[in-house]
């Protein structure tokens, strides 16, 4: 008997520590991304000490500033541009200068014209149409940029995730849907979850999968995400005479995809030239020898291709991502989705256009936030 009281008090002892460590929070956005940060500070105009964003480290103004830096540019069309002005007139989005361009026979050549250009992913299609640019401080209103760090500090949960469990709520004040346990014995629970990461990352993370609305499963069921390194250099001269996409094969002999890299204009005062570059990768890149690899293989490339590269001194931003971009995504499922307690922003989450294929990264993620959050 006194062994069985033990084992009860233990049980007992743990159900307590896990109700101490129990929170609950009206408005939750998960996502290490500035697609979280965005949603967070739109949710937190309306509804002002009821919001919380949950990342895995620390995500402040440099980790922002990093991931739009280690970003392609989203804008890819007139509808979209004027669209997303109207949303958001500071953007002030302009054209590039020059068309996209790929790389062949030791010469850039126009996409349309009578040169063929390597096997382009099925992924790397949308970066072949000219970008549109805009700074992206315009993201921010000035308050928001001035205090960002401060906001995040003081409305950031650090967790990792281990799983997130359907409710039903059985409170009237606070209603619970989602409990959101950490690798430390802690709970959130919240009544809103707004998912800004992959939606297959939600419903991986669901463990009773069951009492998931069947429209959940069936919308992340066509979802493919591909992961990708991007790398971001500032150069102290000017690269190449030109502001806009370039495709470059990676191999010559294999069928490796392309570096797309996105070239900004160089700026004489300042004696500096910076352009993006990213490469999607294959499910055998993930481990941190290939990515290194990728990294020296990408260097080299630009350095052929751009001679005058191998003489800059430049400084580096590197990221990797499993979720860089989001295939299969079917935007009939907007009034389907729209209604539930957990909403999907960023660029998985469908949205309502006239012509929503249109709309990826950055301008899907812009829409996806206007009309989710009320």
């Amino acid at each position: 008997m006194s062994g069985f009281g033990i084992r009860a008090l233990k049980k007992k002892n743990t159900e307590t520590d896990a109700s101490d460590k129990r929170q609950f929070i009206k408005h939750l956005v998960y996502g290490e991304n500035y697609e979280a940060v965005l949603t967070f500070l739109k949710l937190n105009e309306t509804h002002p000490g009821e919001v919380k964003l949950l990342t895995k480290n620390p995500f402040y103004k440099d980790e922002i500033w990093q991931q739009l830096n280690c970003t392609l540019n989203a804008i890819r069309s007139e509808e979209v541009a004027n669209d997303l002005t109207g949303l958001n007139p500071r953007l002030e989005v302009f054209k590039s200068e020059d068309e996209v361009r790929f790389y062949k026979d030791t010469k850039f050549q126009k996409f349309g014209g009578r040169a063929k250009p390597h096997e382009i992913r099925s992924e790397e299609k949308f970066f072949t149409k000219p970008f549109y640019q805009f700074k992206a401080e315009a993201l921010f209103n000035s308050t928001e940029l001035e205090n960002i760090d401060e906001t995040l500090k003081s409305n950031e949960l650090n967790k990792i995730i281990s799983k997130i469990e359907v409710k039903k709520p059985s409170d009237l004040v606070e209603k619970v849907n989602f409990s959101l346990h950490s690798g430390e014995n802690e709970i959130i629970d919240c009544e809103s979850l707004y998912f800004c990461e992959s939606p297959k990352t939600f419903f991986k993370l669901v463990s009773n999968k069951k009492e998931l609305d069947d429209v959940i499963g069936e919308y992340t069921a066509t979802l493919e995400n591909h992961g990708a390194i991007t790398v971001h250099f500032e150069c102290d001269r000017e690269i190449y005479d030109f502001k806009g996409t370039m495709f470059i094969p990676q191999s010559m002999t294999h069928e490796w995809g392309s570096f797309v890299i996105d070239f900004g204009a160089f700026d004489p005062a300042e004696s500096k030239q910076s352009f993006t570059v990213l490469s999607f990768l294959n499910d055998g890149d993930l481990q941190e020898e290939d990515l290194v690899k990728k990294i020296k293989l990408l260097k080299r490339v630009v350095e052929r291709v751009f001679p005058e590269f191998s003489k800059a001194k430049y400084e580096q931003s590197i990221r990797y991502t499993q979720e860089y971009a989001i295939e299969g995504i079917n935007d009939e499922y907007f009034d389907k989705l729209k209604d539930l307690p957990v909403k999907f922003i960023g660029s998985g989450a469908p949205i309502k256009a006239d012509e929503p294929s249109k709309y990826q990264y950055l301008p899907r993620t812009l829409k996806s936030i206007e009309q989710y959050i009320r």
